[in-house]
């Protein structure tokens, strides 16, 4: 979904939804073991305010959130997945750095007008992304932010790139394991062709919930998979909620979209 979904309604719940969230207690699954003390790194040695990592296969169009330090960290994550814009999309696709000291200047609300003021709504006013690389191609992206304009330094870029590197190695590490006890030494030799992590093991942040509603919707709306995604994405959007509430509101049943048609015509 590359155009901003349009209007919302200005709800409050996804806010309150993301600052209720737990961060100090967040079990890791095998596959992001070490995940969260290179992001508490990454913080530590840049000076930023919060941090998360997500993972994107080839197309962005499968996303999901390894770890965040905390509620800020996590809504900038969702924010982009919702919007389809913003410097950890750019990161990954264009694999360079994306590096925004000010995003209350014009460059960044020319390029990113539905993401910025969002963020800007957060108290956000710097925004960094890394690229984490694989094998051939990043296979996720570090996000770093602050509540304060200023560059980083050259010394903290090294340190953040570093980091970057270094949870691609983490993931690729455990991958790596998993693969081996499932299967083997055998089963190895698949690694070196390793593109991206699958995302067969949720973690505490995952949106395997949200590609089920997904196809829910476009069951109920009778459009392609794709455009289920954008359509509950536009109607998350449009709501003002976390998409992940939204989602399981659908899988559970409490919410069909096919009844919400007005809502989510035209920001699909």
């Amino acid at each position: 979904m590359d155009e901003s979904p349009g209007g919302r309604s200005g709800s409050p719940d996804r806010h309150d939804r993301f600052a209720e969230s737990d961060f100090g207690r967040v079990p890791e699954t095998s596959l992001f073991i070490g995940i969260s003390t290179l992001c508490a790194a990454a913080v530590r040695l840049t000076g930023a305010d919060g941090a998360a990592v997500a993972v994107l296969t080839a197309d962005t169009s499968t996303r999901e959130l390894v770890y965040a330090t905390d509620p800020v960290a996590q809504q900038i994550d969702e924010l982009q997945f919702v919007i389809g814009e913003g410097p950890c999309l750019a990161a990954y696709r264009d694999n360079h750095e994306e590096l925004w000291p000010e995003l209350d200047a014009g460059p960044a609300a020319e390029r990113w007008p539905a993401f910025t003021p969002e963020i800007l709504a957060l108290g956000v006013r710097a925004a960094f992304a890394f690229p984490v690389p694989g094998a051939r191609r990043p296979i996720g992206v570090l996000e770093l932010y602050r509540k304060t304009i200023g560059v980083l330094t050259a010394e903290a870029r090294h340190s953040a790139a570093g980091c970057a590197f270094a949870i691609g190695k983490a993931l690729q590490t455990n991958w790596h394991e998993r693969v081996l006890a499932a299967g083997g030494v055998e089963s190895a030799v698949a690694l070196s062709e390793l593109r991206e992590p699958g995302f067969e093991e949720p973690g505490s942040f995952s949106r395997s919930e949200v590609y089920v509603a997904s196809g829910m919707v476009a069951v109920q709306l009778g459009v392609s998979a794709e455009e289920g995604l954008d359509r509950l994405r536009a109607y998350s959007y449009a709501q003002g909620r976390s998409i992940v509430e939204v989602a399981a509101d659908i899988v559970a049943r409490r919410l069909s979209l096919r009844d919400q048609r007005d809502s989510i015509e035209g920001h699909g």
